[in-house]
């Protein structure tokens, strides 16, 4: 978010957040209630968590120390983020489709200069360039990891709950390239967890992850195909690399042995799969099957669109320790490499029947093509706030102002001066969107 309020209609923004906070704090108390409004209102405007700057955006009658001192001893109640997470979950519940893709994501929160925090851990991905390593040593990067799962999907529509107030807002366009987000809702926010391998309650990294698929799965009762790539595909962003998820390895076969989960899980070559009741690898299988469907994309790249033909197919797999659930590995040839190099065969491990049908197989193949774009999304949406910059003490009022994050992140991703331009791929004569605000995408 740049600039101030110069962007906003504000009245605009008070009745939206008056609206959508009210629903999040559903089950709190007036005084936490009042806080969620105003973290809500203060992140949106001043682009930032600085409990300093959310008090000057909050313009109130009184001194600042005072607003400051209040937001501080409110954020540390621990309902607070437990009842707007709920509430968030639900919310975002309404808008989801049967076949929208629930993303998994991981990253990290860096706190390179931090001392007094709780549990400061040191980060294995380098903010700067997406690498991964040892980063353990004197002066290295600390900080926390964050798990988040959000829906993607390329066909939704504007929240009913929020349908007067979304007639009011503008929904231009800016020409034949953008779409309203109103008129497609792309990304919404639904969970996350905050955590550090230091704190008393951490088990595991996996556990964690575990743990928020859980909730989100029995909120969302089966509705929704959560999308993960373990694989090796090196797309690197700030705070982000491949590594982070590919450490995941074990999620398809737990989220196999959830009765009711539905999953597509891009996974590396050498991934132990059963076919025709033989054991092989992903990428034995991949490279053995037939892939009888053939399409032209584009990838966006330097401003200019290379064509590539892909070719794919699908065959029933299963799982060595869980043999008893049918899948399905679909294989997806000649999709290049970051830098436009050959690869090799894109593997989709999935819960969803895969009959020989090509536009059965395909859209769930265009549907995995955009789940690097959501991830760039994710983040474009939350760097406006900045969350790096997040000066409290205590491991508490951390994870209650990630979840309040999570939350203006919610009101952001419905905001209609979000606009929707060309994504890392697209298919002939149409358009795989991401968002970016409607500022960026008229700016340099």
């Amino acid at each position: 978010m740049t600039d101030t309020a110069l962007d906003f209609d504000l009245e605009m923004l008070h009745a939206k957040v008056r609206a959508i906070g009210a629903t999040l704090s559903v089950g709190l108390g007036k005084v936490a209630s009042r806080l969620v409004t105003d973290m809500l209102t203060g992140m949106l405007i001043s682009g930032s968590v600085r409990l300093t700057e959310i008090a000057r955006a909050l313009n109130e009658s009184i001194p600042l120390h005072s607003t400051h001192k209040r937001l501080s001893r409110n954020l540390g109640n621990p309902r607070i983020g437990a009842v707007v997470a709920d509430n968030l979950l639900k919310a975002g519940a309404l808008t989801l489709r049967d076949d929208a893709l629930l993303v998994i994501d991981v990253f990290d929160v860096v706190k390179q200069y931090a001392e007094k925090m709780e549990y400061l851990g040191a980060p294995e991905t380098d903010p700067r360039t997406g690498a991964s390593g040892d980063l353990s040593g004197d002066g290295a990067d600390r900080g926390y990891r964050v798990c988040e799962i959000f829906a993607w999907d390329l066909d939704g529509g504007p929240i009913s709950g929020f349908a007067e107030l979304a007639q009011r807002m503008p929904g231009e366009t800016d020409g034949e390239d953008q779409l309203s987000a109103w008129n497609n809702l792309i990304l919404t926010p639904l969970a996350q967890t905050l955590y550090s391998p230091l704190a008393p309650a951490f088990r595991s990294e996996t556990d964690e992850v575990v743990a928020l698929l859980d909730r989100v799965d029995a909120v969302l009762e089966g509705r929704g195909i959560f999308a993960i790539d373990i694989g090796d595909f090196p797309v690197h962003l700030p705070r982000h690399s491949f590594q982070l998820l590919a450490r995941q390895r074990e999620l398809p076969e737990i989220m196999t042995a959830k009765t009711g989960c539905r999953y597509a899980a891009r996974i590396p070559a050498d991934y132990p799969l059963l076919h025709a009741h033989s054991p092989a690898t992903a990428g034995e299988i991949g490279a053995s099957c037939d892939t009888p469907y053939g399409v032209t994309i584009y990838k966006y790249q330097d401003d200019e669109d290379f064509g590539m033909f892909v070719h794919f197919g699908a065959v029933p797999v299963r799982l060595p320790g869980r043999s008893d659930r049918p899948l399905w590995l679909v294989i997806v040839k000649g999709i290049p490499s970051a830098d436009l190099a050959s690869a090799e065969p894109y593997l989709i491990l999935t819960t969803e029947p895969m009959p020989r049908n090509r536009k059965v197989i395909w859209t769930l193949v265009w549907r995995f093509l955009s789940y690097w774009d959501a991830i760039r999304t994710n983040q474009q949406i939350k760097d406006q706030f900045d969350f790096d910059d997040v000066r409290v003490l205590t491991y508490d009022r951390l994870r209650n102002l990630g979840t309040l994050v999570l939350a203006a992140a919610y009101v952001e991703s419905q905001w209609p001066g979000i606009s929707l331009s060309t994504s890392m791929h697209r298919e002939p004569r149409s358009r795989s969107p991401r968002l970016v605000r409607g500022a960026a995408a008229t700016g340099a």
